[in-house]
């Protein structure tokens, strides 16, 4: 994609970090009403699956691991919208219930993880040809690097779905080209970075300790979401200035479903 005056944009990748870890400082008092409970039941819902349900009861595990998903999504999107809108449309647009929004968001993200799995396990196959059994991790590998780099490409409209606005595949991979590499980073690395220290908690195996490490992997979680958001943002602005206008103008599901065409798309 190019701008109205032909250029094409690069992602500042350090400073979306410092510009993410900024925003939520200073409007901490926000994030720590609008999100803190949230944060708080989510690592509370990912440690009692852990603690107290026996790893083969796969019925219990995956009851706990629908309620996280869906819980997920909902922080996920308000985040976004937090990240995106204006500071008086913060409370109309905080925590809720799944609505037409999430259902999208949720359903994107499904297919986001579907074209993972394929493009992973086809490349795999395909490098298994050509490489000894003793080298299989090399299969891996290169399953790994094109998935996650398709995967995070695609991933740069979520935060456009969650202001209730269509965008399909193509747009997503149109407005994020150039920048694979560095949405790699924005959306795998970087977080994975930030919560490796936390994740590290895990291996304890401390009842405690696993709280922590839950909680904690969902602050950075809240990082790498307003990251996702400002990269959304920065590309809409440089592509698609009366666009990122427009957005501003978000209402909530309720006041605005009569607006919209019925139906979910993903």
């Amino acid at each position: 994609m190019k701008s109205p005056l032909g250029l094409s944009a690069d992602l500042p990748v350090a400073d979306l970090v410092s510009e993410a870890v900024a925003l939520l400082c200073s409007k901490r008092a926000a994030v720590i009403k609008m999100f803190l409970p949230a944060m708080l039941i989510l690592a509370l819902v990912d440690w009692s699956s852990s603690t107290f349900l026996a790893e083969n009861n796969y019925a219990g595990q995956f009851g706990f691991l629908i309620v996280s998903i869906l819980l997920s999504v909902v922080f996920a999107t308000s985040c976004h919208r937090f990240t995106l809108l204006p500071q008086d449309k913060w409370d109309a647009n905080a925590l809720h219930g799944m609505r037409r929004e999430e259902f999208r968001y949720l359903l994107r993200g499904l297919l986001l993880g579907v074209i993972g799995a394929v493009v992973f396990f086809c490349t795999m196959l395909v490098a298994m040809l050509f490489i000894s059994q003793e080298e299989a991790w090399l299969g891996a590998v290169a399953g790994v690097l094109p998935a996650l780099y398709i995967w995070s490409r695609l991933s740069i409209t979520l935060p456009e779905l969650a202001l209730g606005q269509k965008s399909d595949l193509k747009r997503a991979w149109s407005l994020s080209e150039g920048n694979g590499s560095r949405l790699v980073l924005v959306v795998f690395i970087v977080p994975i970075a930030l919560a490796s220290p936390f994740l590290a908690l895990f291996m304890l195996d401390h009842s405690v300790l696993s709280y922590v490490a839950a909680f904690g992997t969902y602050i950075t979680s809240l990082i790498s979401l307003v990251m996702l958001s400002l990269s959304y943002r920065f590309l809409l602005d440089f592509y698609e200035p009366q666009a990122a206008e427009n957005e501003q103008e978000y209402q909530p599901a309720e006041t605005s479903v009569k607006q919209q065409d019925s139906g979910f798309d993903a």
